[in-house]
């Protein structure tokens, strides 16, 4: 059955919406470009996509209450088309695809448009311009249930579309999607706050609460120890006890010297004779394939990490 879903009711949730469509839609990897205050370039998300171009999506949210922000509008016109598009055109790094993400439905004259543009530019080496409206949002949140269990428990319940175990193992899934957990360490690697994404996803395994790196809460579902099947319980569990020792590993190492933070990047000292990061590359490892298990047994899609290659 198809659900139709309301859009966010904050352009903040909604811009948490729109990059996780992206990653469905696109593939690839994305995250928010600067944060609020700073000079964006008309630009919120961007990232890298399945096919190794670079998109950039600006959000602009749907609102009939008065607002100052940039990111709320009550219709997208063709005037706001090009305005956002110019401040695209600048970006650097050159982008390949620009979309613009709105909640509100689709308009032929904007459809129109954008195909006129999109014509003129041809040959140009300029981005193609993509429209995403409220009803794309709609059908990848139709095709992907781990969106609706992140965003729209109250809506499946509405409808008697909601399942426990889903929701648990949607909300483990969704706290596995984070560098932490498909980064390879080699002697150096960008990853900051480690330890904090660990104890982050701690949480997610040990009381169904997942916050993102500020704090903020991002999800909840019920505790995974209230999953029906057993061994679903049981790999976990396992999970969750690899996932504290790779943080008491992570912490000694700190403390004997062997793991510093320089400049961004964790170092890890005599790596090639104590092998930290083939350690911290294998465990982690085990995690995501403990989970998998779980999301095999209940007809989920895997898990995909770089750890897994």
């Amino acid at each position: 059955m198809t659900l139709s879903f309301p859009p966010p009711k904050t352009w903040q949730d909604f811009e948490a919406l729109t990059k996780d469509v992206a990653r469905y839609r696109l593939g690839g990897d994305f995250e928010n470009y600067g944060r609020l205050g700073q000079s964006q370039n008309g630009i919120d998300i961007y990232g890298w996509d399945n096919q190794n171009r670079v998109p950039a999506i600006q959000c602009k949210h749907k609102s009939n209450a008065n607002a100052t922000s940039k990111k709320v509008v009550t219709e997208i016109k063709p005037k706001v088309i090009d305005m956002e598009v110019s401040l695209a055109d600048t970006f650097s790094p050159k982008l390949d695809v620009f979309i613009i993400a709105t909640t509100t439905f689709r308009d032929k004259v904007i459809q129109n448009h954008i195909y006129t543009q999109n014509t003129n530019r041809a040959g140009s080496m300029l981005p193609k311009i993509i429209l995403w409206n409220w009803e794309d949002f709609e059908e990848e949140i139709n095709r992907h249930s781990e969106l609706q269990y992140v965003y729209y428990e109250k809506t499946l319940r509405t409808f008697d579309q909601y399942n426990k175990d889903k929701h648990i193992l949607t909300l483990l899934k969704y706290a596995l999607d984070r560098p932490a957990f498909n980064t390879k360490f080699y002697m150096e690697n960008h990853c900051e706050d480690f330890v904090k994404a660990i104890a982050d996803t701690q949480m997610a395994f040990s009381i169904g609460r997942l916050n993102d790196r500020e704090g903020n809460p991002l999800s909840s579902s019920f505790p995974p120890k209230n999953l029906s099947n057993q061994q679903d319980i049981q790999d976990i569990t396992e999970a969750q006890i690899i996932l504290q020792d790779i943080r008491d590993y992570v912490t000694q190492q700190a403390k004997d010297g062997n793991i510093s933070q320089s400049n961004g990047y964790l170092e890890f000292r005599n790596n090639w004779e104590l092998k930290i990061s083939d350690h911290l590359n294998s465990e982690r490892a085990k995690v995501i394939e403990l989970v998998n298990k779980a999301l095999n047994r209940n007809n989920f899609d895997e898990i995909k990490s770089n750890l897994m290659a």
